[in-house]
């Protein structure tokens, strides 16, 4: 399965299968959000993997009573870490912070999808309430509750907003009519890509061969000048 595909298969998932999850695949899910990208690679992120049916249905129950999600064999909560990302980016670091977790969350839910499982993204929770029933510290942050197990539904495709009212060309409101129309302009700007990429090319090419000349010119100078003090043997007549 390619990840387009993945995309596009992957469902929320509120009805699962009485199937506990292959260790293996969990984690690879783990893997999955360890490389999820983060600002300035600072990970700030730890995952909490939960199993335990009176801690899942505690969980439950601080997710705003979603009881369903008792059913799920395994939960992983993604929480993050912002002292670090707060101390390099200062306050914009408090949005970089969720962003990074959110990466992580989708990353895990693609690699799940990949693996056959189904997944839930819960956000709706009592932040202290599971704080508690977790104990995570006051330096980090519930971010989100995501379940995973084997599917025991099959949800349709939801319905999606065409392309054409989502997406603007070069400054927002430039709306596109046909997005098929836009290849004919896209290629010409790939062309002029490509012409600049090639003078780019040629212009490094010329600067290699000017610093090549240079050296072995100096390299030139540098054995004349070790030949003319090198001492000769010079024979005397008597």
């Amino acid at each position: 399965m390619d990840v387009y595909e993945a995309i596009k298969k992957r469902r929320s998932i509120r009805k699962y299968k009485d199937l506990p999850i292959e260790w293996e695949k969990v984690v690879r899910i783990l893997e999955a959000g360890q490389y999820a990208p983060s600002s300035g690679n600072l990970q700030d992120w730890k995952f909490i993997v939960v199993v335990k049916e009176e801690t899942k249905k505690a969980i439950a129950k601080a997710c705003l009573n979603q009881t369903w999600i008792e059913a799920a064999p395994t939960m992983i909560v993604i929480c993050s870490i912002p002292e670090r990302t707060l101390q390099y980016y200062g306050d914009r670091g408090k949005k970089y912070t969720i962003e990074n977790c959110a990466c992580v969350g989708m990353s895990m839910m693609l690699e799940a999808t990949e693996q056959g499982l189904g997944s839930c993204w819960v956000g709706a929770f009592d932040e202290a309430m599971l704080c508690d029933i977790l104990n995570i510290p006051d330096r980090a942050r519930p971010m989100s509750v995501i379940v995973f197990g084997y599917a025991d539904e099959e949800p349709p495709t939801p319905p999606r907003t065409v392309l054409e009212s989502i997406v603007f060309l070069h400054a927002y409101a430039c709306r596109v009519r046909d997005i098929s129309y836009v290849v004919w302009d896209w290629s010409v700007m790939m062309e002029d890509y490509a012409k600049r990429g090639k003078k780019a090319i040629q212009k490094q090419v010329t600067n290699i061969k000017e610093i090549l000349k240079n050296k072995l010119e100096k390299k030139k100078i540098e054995e004349e000048k070790k030949e003319e003090n090198k001492p000769r043997n010079i024979q005397y007549k008597h």
